[in-house]
């Protein structure tokens, strides 16, 4: 038997790697929960968690919490290891995070877009086959064994107001899945941990259909919010951006099924959802206005990648991405 399994969730040691929008909330609510939770933070963020906690204002109302916070090396080795930093970030924050991890860690990436791990244990020729766009080189991969992820989506719309401070605006929703499928008592157990702490959270099928799907939303609005200023509610709501994002959604389809997944959702359940988040501005937008690069190489430049092993063209994906990535480039900048 692991030391995991005869941790009780009470006395687990618990790390929240990344102060971001995501991280906060997560923060926030399993310490609300009475869960044993640090944070792994730097600069302003950290000394903000150091004098103030975390707060986290919700449907559920304003909650402040006190956690440990600090560096990696400081925190110690955790039973339960969730990864939150912008997708682009993870690479160097894994290096950073090796003394929290024995094999006994389960890590839990809860990351935007295609995740390194799409090709692990999956059988045949495309078993553990590197997806350059995030993770070039296998370098992700050489530092967090895939025997101890468990694969994640989350339905968190959430915004960081300032370092520590942070909103969300609809419910919590996280879905989980050991990457091989198997149900197995480490993924029941740490879906019980948030869905004790307020996350509504369901343990998918198939975990890639779930990270497809979520793939799929993020990639028909994120690019397209960043180039207009949208929010979601407009950007599904508009005749114009709708039909731009219809056109990506279903270029993405034959991507999803040429590796053997499929969408969660038909497509007209998944732009009206997008359309009922109202004024929600997305991740991409919110990182575009503050100055921060932008998740495009897993959310937009890895299926592209992916599409392209499989000789499916994606033109209107191609298109919009290739304008978001001008948003962000030195051209631009210099031309503001």
């Amino acid at each position: 038997m692991s030391k995991f399994e005869y941790a009780t969730a009470e006395n687990r040691r618990i790390c929240i790697a990344g102060a971001g929008a995501i991280g906060l909330t997560l923060a926030a609510r399993l310490a609300t929960a009475g869960f044993d939770v640090s944070v792994v933070a730097r600069g302003e963020s950290l000394e903000a968690i150091k004098q103030n906690g975390i707060r986290l204002l919700g449907l559920e109302g304003d909650h402040s919490v006190k956690v440990r916070v600090g560096a990696a090396n400081e925190l110690g080795v955790q039973h339960i290891l969730f990864l939150c930093p912008k997708s682009h970030d993870l690479g160097g924050l894994a290096t950073t995070l090796l003394p929290m991890i024995t094999a006994e860690t389960v890590i839990v990436p809860v990351i935007n877009g295609v995740p390194w791990w799409m090709f692990e244990g999956i059988g045949g020729g495309w078993d553990g086959r590197a997806i350059e766009s995030v993770d070039p080189g296998g370098q992700i991969k050489s530092m967090l064994p895939p025997a101890q992820i468990i694969g994640t989506t989350a339905m968190i719309t959430a915004e960081r107001l300032r370092p520590g401070l942070a909103r969300t605006r609809n419910p919590l929703h996280m879905t989980l899945g050991e990457l091989d499928d198997r149900h197995t008592r480490r993924l029941a157990e740490v879906e019980g941990i948030l869905n004790k702490s307020g996350i509504v959270t369901r343990i998918a099928p198939r975990i890639r259909d779930a990270v497809w799907t979520k793939v799929a939303r993020n990639m028909i609005s994120n690019p397209v919010t960043a180039i207009t200023g949208a929010t979601l509610g407009q950007n599904f709501g508009s005749p114009y951006l709708a039909d731009v994002s219809y056109q990506m959604l279903m270029e993405i389809i034959p991507v999803i099924e040429a590796y053997g997944s499929k969408l969660e959702l038909d497509p007209p359940t998944i732009i009206s959802s997008g359309r009922n988040l109202g004024d929600v501005r997305t991740s991409m937008l919110q990182d575009l206005e503050k100055g921060h690069r932008l998740e495009l190489a897993s959310i937009c430049d890895a299926v592209l990648e992916l599409a392209r092993l499989r000789n499916i063209q994606m033109p209107v994906t191609a298109a919009i991405t290739a304008l978001a990535h001008f948003l962000e480039s030195d051209e631009r900048i210099a031309a503001a």
